[in-house]
């Protein structure tokens, strides 16, 4: 891709984390007919697996390059001297070693979330670590779905070399989110965290939402939480109403309660972008929503959106940048695209962790097949998107 240069200069930034009191609640417009396609599987591809399956997200390495990860299991980065000029960098992979002990949470392993520190030379990356049963013959459950004896964790791994390479500690030390319940073959349904949004630092903590799913005494939804030190996947802690006691690392059960963490009530959809919005004084967070269509032509939407929060407790109502209406031809109705980010290519923050007045709306568009299957066929597409006051 060739755009807009990028800042030469930049710096992890350090954000207030409640705004002042002359803020305003932003509005969010886009322009869908100046889509840009950032990645082709069909043309770009590595191979087979080398898919858009995970919400864009970038930084800026020491090496003077930027990094964007919007990947499958087989993690690949689009590489670049800056963000609008990236193509796949086929020898950059990082994979899990497919373990079949789900204790180890090491089956397969989506690098989701970056923070860059030491003026890009460590990374480290939040990452969503799934075992099915069904991959290694471990699920008993009766007319199973694909989302049953299905668990997941948030992990950490770190990169020392500017984004080249990345690793974790010895499992299960890796483990920084997970739920308290013992891997059950009989387990209808999915538990345990599945994705995160971005990091954004605030004084000395480092805070993310976390979404879980619902099990038992656990309700689905976003958890905020915190650490002060990236590099100890233990040390994450979860806001309970009134302070950040709750740890998420939990000791595995047969006869756990299942609760791990209170979810925030007013932002119930997994978060996919967190950035910080200087003119509004306040955190953005965009998230998809989606919606089956009613009559005579079955069709599934997918609404991109957002909400707006000063203290990243309470969220404003959600609204709509823009809708992908579903294909009106297949028979199993399918959404046309997912995991929706948004990143400013101006951003001076090496985490891309902030937003002007104008950026770019990421998101996987699905290209079904001819019998309106998913397939590893996606690209990865930007639309651009100004911001500006209500």
């Amino acid at each position: 891709m060739r755009l807009k240069k990028s800042y030469i200069i930049w710096a992890a930034v350090t954000l207030p984390l409640t705004a002042t009191s002359n803020t305003f609640t932003p509005t969010i417009t886009a322009n869908p007919n100046a889509a840009e396609t950032v990645f082709s599987w069909r043309n770009d591809r590595c191979f087979e697996e080398n898919t858009p399956d995970s919400p864009a997200r970038a930084f800026r390495s020491n090496t003077g390059q930027v990094y964007i990860y919007a990947t499958h299991y087989k993690n690949v980065p689009l590489i670049g001297t800056s963000i609008d000029q990236v193509k796949p960098a086929c020898k950059n992979q990082f994979s899990a070693a497919f373990s079949d002990n789900p204790d180890q949470y090491d089956a397969r392993i989506w690098l989701q979330t970056f923070y860059s520190t030491n003026n890009g030379r460590d990374i480290y990356s939040l990452a969503s670590s799934d075992y099915h049963g069904k991959w290694f013959n471990n699920c008993k459950v009766k007319a199973q779905t694909s989302h049953d004896c299905w668990m997941s964790a948030i992990v950490l791994a770190h990169s020392n070399d500017g984004g080249k390479t990345f690793h974790t500690s010895p499992p299960p030390e890796h483990i920084v989110a997970n739920s308290p319940q013992k891997f059950l073959p009989t387990q209808p349904g999915n538990i345990g965290f599945l994705t995160t949004s971005n990091i954004v630092k605030i004084d000395n903590y480092y805070y993310s939402l976390f979404n879980t799913a619902a099990y038992k005494n656990q309700e689905q939804g976003n958890c905020l939480v915190r650490t002060d030190d990236l590099s100890a996947a233990g040390s994450w802690r979860a806001w309970n109403g009134t302070s950040f006691r709750d740890p998420l690392r939990n000791k595995l059960s047969l006869n756990s309660n299942g609760y791990t963490c209170r979810t925030l009530p007013t932002l119930p959809f997994k978060v996919r972008s967190l950035l910080w919005h200087s003119s509004s004084q306040g955190y953005i967070a965009t998230f998809e929503k989606t919606r089956k269509s009613a009559g005579l032509v079955a069709r599934t939407d997918v609404t991109f959106a957002y909400s707006w929060s000063k203290d990243l407790k309470t969220w404003s109502k959600p609204q709509e940048i823009v809708t992908l209406k579903g294909d009106t031809h297949c028979e199993v109705p399918q959404a046309a695209g997912a995991y929706p980010s948004i990143i400013d290519s101006e951003s001076n923050d090496e985490n891309f962790g902030t937003i002007g007045r104008t950026g770019y709306l990421y998101y996987t568009k699905f290209n079904l097949s001819d019998n309106c299957r998913l397939t590893f066929d996606r690209d990865l597409v930007r639309i651009p998107i100004k911001i500006d006051s209500q």
